[in-house]
């Protein structure tokens, strides 16, 4: 499976119009919640490119700005395509892309085939409209909102000055099973090499280590050409600036049964050095943020047990499972670790000025 057949089903033979651009709505089958929210609609969100205030306007849909992606493609000059035989929209080039399947009345997102919950775009009026956080967070979009004035406010971001390139593992696939094996490489003047060797080693490793699972599945047999193994998996850079570097990896295998696992991993760096941080050195302004996330996340986790046979949340993992965007902290627990498949992968996000004391910088001393 590519990247979109991973998240959507096949195409239905239904059309619908994105100013101007055909709209091909598709079945979405990835595992997620399905509890339908009563909509709170605010229309009429101002929108400012560098200064000058663009003729269409946002949308807010229960607290969340969403921007029209038309908008973007010819005002803000974002590449935005569509490929008819993916049924799917990309918006964006360079290291992060995201791909859009629309339906009648919604869309869903992935970047580079990473879905969170805080992707889903949608369908208004017939224009579509993606969330404000995925701009800043994944395309190199500064966004702030101004709540008194009902403005959003873009400019481009002050990003790290790095080259991340896509690299492929060399694997052999067949009628019995496909590998593609991603993983980033970074290179840049402001990282010395020692650091820039350190983390270019974290993120081969990783890569290798889904390589080598693979191939310890297929010794031990079982796949088929009827239904062949499948391991791959793919990579977004979360967070670019600061000299900080933080990259989601996730990974996917299919070895029979009735769906395919994924497992989604954050790395976070220091450019000065290469080194890579915990939890704690990303909130090292707050000596007190566990007790916070503990108490938060066992009623959030809790809360999403669908019956016996799950753990209780109890506290924080030494080496917790997290990645960074410029939303906030995002934490990452396992496929079935605290809810049933159906919920998909339990992630929870927390901004900067909740896990932080007024002033408090995140990265405290890691990006000197």
């Amino acid at each position: 499976m590519n990247k979109h057949t991973k998240k959507w089903g096949s195409a239905l033979l239904a059309a619908g119009i994105l100013a101007g651009v055909a709209v091909v709505p598709v079945s979405y089958i990835e595992a997620a919640s399905t509890k339908q929210l009563t909509t709170s609609q605010q229309p009429g969100i101002s929108i400012q490119w560098n200064g000058k205030t663009l003729t269409t306007k946002g949308i807010q849909i229960n607290g969340n700005t969403l921007l029209p992606v038309a908008a973007l493609r010819d005002s803000l000059g974002i590449p935005v395509s569509y490929d008819t035989k993916e049924a799917a929209y990309t918006v964006g080039s360079g290291y992060n892309k995201l791909y859009i399947v629309v339906s009648s009345s919604d869309a869903y997102g992935n970047v580079n085939g990473i879905s969170t919950r805080s992707m889903d775009a949608k369908m208004i009026a017939g224009k579509l409209y993606i969330p404000m956080s995925l701009l800043k967070d994944y395309l190199g979009i500064d966004a702030q909102w101004n709540a008194a004035q009902k403005t959003v406010t873009l400019s481009k971001a002050q990003q790290n000055s790095l080259t991340i390139a896509s690299q492929t593992l060399p694997a052999s696939s067949n009628a019995k099973v496909s590998y593609k094996i991603k993983y980033p490489q970074i290179s840049g003047s402001q990282l010395n090499p020692e650091a820039q060797q350190a983390i270019n080693n974290v993120l081969k490793k990783h890569a290798e280590g889904v390589l080598a699972a693979g191939k310890k599945m297929m010794a031990e047999g079982g796949a088929t050409t009827d239904r062949p193994y499948e391991f791959g998996n793919d990579f977004a850079i979360a967070y670019n600036k600061d000299g900080i570097l933080s990259v989601i990896m996730q990974d996917y295998s299919y070895t029979g049964g009735a769906h395919g696992m994924t497992a989604r991993k954050g790395y976070t760096f220091s450019l000065a050095d290469g080194k890579l941080l915990q939890l704690s050195d990303v909130l090292k302004a707050n000596p007190n943020y566990k007790k916070f996330l503990n108490a938060d996340l066992k009623k959030k986790v809790d809360g999403l047990q669908g019956g016996d046979g799950f753990d209780k949340f109890k506290e924080l993992a030494a080496d917790q499972n997290y990645y960074v965007t410029n939303s906030g902290v995002t934490i990452v627990f396992d496929l079935y670790e605290y809810a049933p498949y159906a919920y998909g992968i339990p992630e929870f996000t927390y901004s900067f000025a909740q896990l932080l004391p007024q002033g408090g910088k995140p990265f405290a001393g890691q990006n000197q």
